[in-house]
């Protein structure tokens, strides 16, 4: 109760006076523990509410409309990279000029970070609309049924828009996090996700169709963002408001090397971690999609509680060893592992235990599941919470190539086994080889890189 205490005060306190080193670590703490007090809420609305409606969701659509969504949403989670690493990229930059206090070259990496983004948008927009009519969509998805066949376009389309208008729009959410600031974002990101819920509700009460459904869920989060984007830079940060003339082609050079190694990490992390529902699709069927998805917004629920709380450190450790405060870097990274193994740990077991009343209740008793399968993703995701703050440390020193390095190797490894031995063995297969390649490929190297980091700075 102390420590909860502690937060409390720590979040509810006013501005501390960064001109010196004392009221700096202050301010630092009060922003970490503010972002990450409102990116725990933002996540747990972001995965509960998708876990309050699935009942109305699954029911109204049916097993295979929703099979075919959480499918589509698989594949098209590509699309998370389109920005080609250039937001990863602006966190990692901004923060350090942040840290400098170097406010002009802030606004020339925002502006000319959108610049490019806005083009690569309307390119991808546009190659995206030629090539529509051309793809047998049906046919990528696995769809079988004469209902799915006549759905997979308009869901393909619907998905396929929101997320490409999303790509420039999103950015302001990477300038308040570089800013530290972003408890903002997390508040507009919250207020979309309670937005959907009653949006879900209503169409379903209604009647207004799948595609409605489908189309609304999609394009919420793209109102919000534009909302958020235009009061951030026309009311609270006037100064750092994107403008022709603040773009520097210099910049968008370096920016664009820096984005591109970024982008090449999260082609592979997104590959190796985020395509299991495609897979258990392709492999197997629409129906069986439909259950992993269920069980997977359960568990995944476990490491994005567990990274939203390391998120802030991104930006603070680039402002940190901006500053050369090292020690400050350490501790905290080594503190926030532990803290998430425990919070990991305790979460896993309690949903073990809990797991099989809970579904009956909520989804009926025709909703069956293995026990193994979902011990399998919630390892997994033990594995993410425990290794996500030495990657904040790697992500604010720029360290990026060594990443791809170690993810060159688990994405094609784990990716083709799961594959392989899915064809075989179903579905429970799938988290236990991602987890088990996550182990011995990835965690020892991260943790290595950082101690090297640490040496070096």
């Amino acid at each position: 109760m102390n420590k909860i205490g502690k937060i409390i005060a720590l979040v509810s306190h006013g501005a501390y006076d960064t001109s010196t080193p004392e009221g700096r670590v202050k301010e630092r703490n009060r922003k970490i523990a503010l972002t990450a007090v409102t990116g725990v809420f933002a996540k747990v609305l972001a995965m509960a509410i998708p876990l309050i409606t699935v009942r109305i969701t699954y029911n109204y659509l049916g097993e295979e409309i929703y099979g075919l969504w959480s499918a589509v949403l698989s594949l098209f989670a590509l699309f998370q990279f389109a920005d080609l690493g250039l937001g990863s990229g602006l966190k990692t930059r901004l923060s350090r000029a942040h840290g400098l206090d170097d406010e002009a070259l802030s606004k020339k990496l925002i502006s000319s970070t959108y610049a490019v983004l806005l083009l690569v948008s309307g390119i991808l927009m546009l190659i995206f609309l030629v090539l529509y009519p051309f793809v047998n969509w049906a046919q990528v998805i696995n769809a079988e049924t004469e209902k799915a066949i006549a759905l997979v376009g308009g869901v393909i389309f619907a998905i396929v828009v929101s997320k490409l208008l999303t790509i420039p729009l999103a950015l302001v959410q990477r300038t308040q996090m570089a800013l530290q600031e972003g408890y903002k974002s997390h508040l507009w990101q919250s207020s979309a996700y309670i937005i959907s819920l009653i949006s879900v509700y209503i169409i379903a009460r209604f009647d207004l169709g799948p595609l409605v459904m489908i189309w609304a869920s999609s394009m919420i989060v793209v109102i919000v963002s534009a909302l958020n984007m235009l009061v951030y830079y026309y009311f609270e940060r006037k100064n750092y408001r994107p403008s022709v003339k603040n773009i520097d082609f210099t910049l968008i050079g370096s920016l664009t090397k820096t984005g591109f190694s970024f982008f090449i990490l999260s082609v592979l992390t997104t590959f190796g971690l985020a395509l299991d529902n495609f897979i258990v699709a392709r492999v197997i069927s629409l129906s069986e999609a439909a259950t992993y998805s269920i069980l997977f917004k359960i568990t995944i629920l476990i490491s994005a509680v567990c990274t939203m709380l390391s998120a802030p450190m991104w930006a603070a450790n680039g402002e940190a060893l901006a500053r050369r405060e090292l020690d400050w870097v350490k501790r905290n990274t080594k503190k926030m592992s532990l803290i998430l193994l425990g919070l990991s740990t305790f979460s896993t077991v309690g949903l073990l235990i809990i797991s099989k009343p809970v579904f009956k209740i909520w989804l009926g008793e025709e909703f069956s599941f293995s026990m193994l399968l979902l011990l399998g993703m919630c390892v997994m995701q033990i594995l993410l919470s425990v290794i996500s703050p030495y990657f904040m440390v790697l992500n604010a020193s720029g360290i990026v190539k060594k990443q791809i390095i170690i993810f060159s190797l688990y994405t094609p490894i784990s990716f083709l086994l799961k594959l392989y031995l899915a064809e075989s063995y179903g579905a429970i297969v799938i988290p236990w080889v991602g987890a088990f390649c996550y182990a011995i490929i990835i965690v020892p190297q991260v943790i290595i890189f950082t101690q090297k980091v640490y040496k070096e700075t």
